[in-house]
């Protein structure tokens, strides 16, 4: 039995261990314990987990009322299931009676839509849409029709007021009609008037629906990104999209809407690791058990809107993730559309062969992989994206089979200093900085494209700097060439500190070769192997090569946001002057190279020579 907490729901981000970092673990009497023994109790942790309650809460009530229904259609329910998920939905009832009676949370903070039950009106939406779905589902039953009475009315009528003063509060005397914001409200607000529609009541007229496709017409750009480039917010933004779609027939969905919903699929397909690991770039968690269920009820949900979807390698990798978390609810959702799946524009390869590489234009992301699509690297080069970009550009992130060498590293609960203090920042990126300080707000350059090879550029990103990184996908491995110039050398003395970072999520070592370093990536975490990972993907080993004395400076940091306080070991590698060239060479499974060449002439470097470990020898020309 799920028991109704009767009290009001604050920040969920607040639920953090400000000494850690981390998401705290599941309340234990009054106190709110993290991983490494601390104990809080009272405010703002109390607020932040009565929102984990009333969401857990709202997904128990849908569980059981779509179980219901759908044993129901097979002459096997089980009443039980549509009892509990009725009392509960009452029960919120009665809470947010007395609730709401006393008004908007006092908890919310001036950036803030405000709420009622909860501090921000974004958090009621997200809550409301599972309570009013389930709603939808248990009147199909007459027999619990009585049960939803005056009480069940006023709940859904209330939230929609406030979901309604919500969305003039922010596309109206905000102008922001992009926001994030505005696709959940829109999607709380349609499935709200569903429920009413169901029990009875006449449709309020908003057409929210339709609103859902003003949003996608604004606020995805041609490449299929929502605007931010985070791809947490896109995931987010795509599964308000299919839940506010629920009961209509994909056929009829506007030419021009159904593209850029397709195209956000694409996004999550061609964005993917091999395994369906989802890079998590900019803003977002890094491993989250909620953030996965998301990811899974999208999947589940375009998998219905169109046919050959995919996303099966992403629903696949995150059905591992999960693992016995995953209580079954999105396994009943079937028939969320009124009509069959309409066909998918894919793109590129079929969803069972190798995917090609691929240029987010819009968004600044360039995918390099290998033939066999085995591993990739991912460059950012575009813009920082709003509230929830990070200070990043021309960062590389490495990705295998069933390990991510060098991931994006996401962030931890937003209430947490780290989040800003570290996440954020240039410091925890695998780019460039100057002088140890953080990258400005700019946009990259995408130069260059190709299936094997991507040059991009950032003049704007450190003051008097100029930055290119070129990368060159081979069978064998991968080439990364990055070049940092002082632009007024008069001013700079005998130079700047310029530093590439390293930033493995799995342990690192480091050896000086002569001139040169050789580093080994374990595909280990917690010095527990990867899940699942492929023989020849397990190791990555790389070979750094520089024009200029330099200094490669192993030593402990932070990995992935999900832990924050765990120690690994990072790198810096470092040279002191007017101008840098950092070579590297990455090989997946076994070190294939025996030594790199660097030719430059007097515009600097002009070729590379990667020298095979078999006597074999490859020369690269450097792009000018």
């Amino acid at each position: 039995m799920t028991a109704v907490q009767h009290a009001r729901g604050g920040w969920w981000h607040d639920y953090v261990c400000p000494t850690h970092g981390t998401e705290l673990e599941p309340r234990s009497g009054d106190t709110y314990p993290c991983r490494y023994g601390c104990r809080f109790t009272g405010e703002p942790f109390a607020s932040a987990w009565t929102v984990y309650a009333h969401q857990a809460g709202a997904r128990r009530a849908r569980l059981l009322a779509h179980r219901y229904t759908g044993a129901r259609a097979r002459g096997a329910a089980d009443p039980a299931d549509r009892d509990e998920a009725a009392r509960i939905v009452t029960e919120f009832a009665e809470v947010y009676a007395d609730i709401a009676a006393a008004g908007w949370s006092t908890q919310s903070e001036p950036w803030m839509l405000r709420g009622k039950l909860f501090a921000q009106a974004l958090t009621e939406a997200i809550w409301a849409v599972q309570l009013a779905d389930a709603v939808a589902e248990l009147v199909t039953d007459d027999t619990i029709r009585p049960a939803l009475g005056a009480p069940v009315v006023t709940l859904l009528t209330g939230l929609l007021a406030t979901i309604t003063s919500a969305r003039h509060t922010l596309v109206v005397d905000r102008n922001d009609p992009t926001s994030n914001y505005v696709a959940w409200i829109d999607a709380a607000g349609a499935t709200l008037n569903r429920a009413l529609v169901a029990l009875g009541h006449a449709d309020d007229g908003q057409d929210w629906v339709n609103r859902t496709f003003e949003h996608a017409r604004l606020a995805i750009g041609a490449d299929g990104w929502e605007w931010e480039g985070s791809t947490y917010y896109h995931l987010f933004v795509l599964r308000a999209y299919l839940l506010a779609l629920r009961g209509t027939d994909p056929a009829a969905l506007p030419a021009d809407a159904a593209e850029r919903l397709a195209d956000m699929m694409q996004v999550l397909a061609g964005l993917a690791a091999p395994d369906g690991t989802l890079p998590m770039l900019h803003d977002g968690p890094y491993d989250r058990v909620p953030a996965h269920l998301e990811v899974l009820e999208v999947c589940v949900l375009a998998g219905q809107l169109w046919t050959d979807s995919p996303l099966d390698r992403v629903e696949a990798a995150t059905r591992r993730c999960l693992g016995a978390a995953h209580d079954g609810l999105e396994d009943l959702l079937t028939g969320w559309f009124a009509g069959p799946a309409r066909p998918a524009p894919l793109q590129g390869a079929a969803p069972s062969g190798p995917r090609p590489s691929v240029l987010f234009a819009n968004a600044g992301y360039a995918v390099l992989r290998d033939p066999g699509d085995t591993w990739q690297a991912v460059l950012d080069a575009g813009p920082h994206g709003g509230s929830h970009g990070h200070l990043d550009k021309l960062g590389l992130y490495l990705y295998g089979t069933g390990v991510a060498w060098q991931p994006a590293p996401g962030v931890p609960p937003y209430a947490s200093t780290l989040r800003r203090g570290y996440y954020a920042r240039t410091l925890a990126h695998p780019t460039v900085r100057v002088d140890d300080l953080d990258q400005l707000p700019t946009t990259g350059v995408v130069e260059d494209f190709s299936a094997t090879r991507v040059v991009a550029s950032a003049a704007d990103a450190i003051a008097g700097v100029a930055l290119r990184r070129e990368l060159v996908m081979t069978d064998d491995y991968l080439l990364d060439i990055v070049h940092a110039v002082v632009d007024d050398t008069a001013e700079t003395g005998d130079g700047r500190r310029i530093t590439l970072a390293l930033r493995p999520a799995v342990p690192l070592s480091v050896t000086a070769d002569g001139g040169a370093w050789r580093t080994t990536w374990a595909a280990t975490r917690d010095g527990k192997p990867a899940p699942d990972p492929a023989p020849d993907a397990a190791l990555l080993h790389g070979f750094h090569r520089a024009t200029a004395p330099a200094v490669l400076l192993a030593g402990p940091g932070r990995g992935p946001s999900d832990d924050p306080a765990r120690t690994l070991t990072i790198a810096d590698w470092t040279v002191t002057g007017h101008e840098a060239w950092f070579v590297s060479v990455y090989a997946p499974g076994t070190a294939v190279v025996h030594d790199v060449i660097l030719h430059t002439g007097a515009a600097g470097l002009t070729a590379v020579r990667v020298l095979h470990t078999d006597g074999r020898s490859t020369d690269h020309e450097v792009t000018r």
